[in-house]
């Protein structure tokens, strides 16, 4: 592990995407906690949906390497996922498969926390089921609690540019923080954690 940054993202770029909401209400907690983290938008980083012809042409997209770079230096990362059709979204997926192309190993060393909110009942949860098995599948480490925040349209409140959770929702993002921070912190000591 070369840092105890925590890089946080959400896996939609929609300016009103309750996901990237919930990915700046959990940098507000690290931030109340002193944590080093940074906020990256996807949105940043565009890449063409990933194709072998396509990278054999044009090679990887420099936008890839700076998200690699990003991610090498991070020893956490937070992903706000938001569920499309029972699944994640592409976007997060081709991220993914495009920075594993300049380094496969580049999230070895990487707890990752897995977020959701979602306008239905069942608040994202099997769209994060399958990014968990999708992580697990490549060999990563995944934090044991998932967050996820059902009927999410009932919590927040303001303008579409301004909008937060109300108080009962910020407690329950503030304890999986707390969670996920215990957890990191015996995951980069190289304890496990229990």
């Amino acid at each position: 592990m070369t840092d105890h940054r925590i890089l946080i993202t959400a896996g939609s770029v929609r300016r009103t995407s309750f996901n990237s909401i919930l990915a700046r209400a959990v940098a507000d907690e690290l931030a109340r906690r002193d944590r080093e983290h940074l906020v990256v938008s996807l949105a940043d980083h565009d890449m063409p949906i990933y194709h072998g012809d396509h990278e054999d042409e044009h090679g990887v997209p420099t936008t890839a390497h700076e998200l690699a770079t990003l991610l090498r230096y991070s020893g956490g990362l937070l992903i706000a996922s938001p569920e499309y059709n029972g699944s994640f979204s592409p976007l997060l997926k081709n991220s993914i498969d495009w920075v594993t192309r300049v380094d496969m190993g580049v999230l070895r060393d990487t707890l990752v926390g897995l977020m959701a909110a979602s306008p239905g009942r069942g608040g994202g949860a099997r769209g994060l089921a399958m990014v968990r098995t999708w992580f697990e599948n490549m060999r990563l480490t995944v934090a044991t609690d998932d967050l996820s925040i059902p009927q999410v349209n009932e919590h927040v409140t303001g303008k579409p540019n301004s909008m937060a959770f109300d108080v009962e929702t910020r407690a329950a993002i503030a304890a999986w923080v707390d969670a996920y921070l215990v957890e990191f912190d015996e995951y980069c000591t190289g304890r496990p954690a229990t």
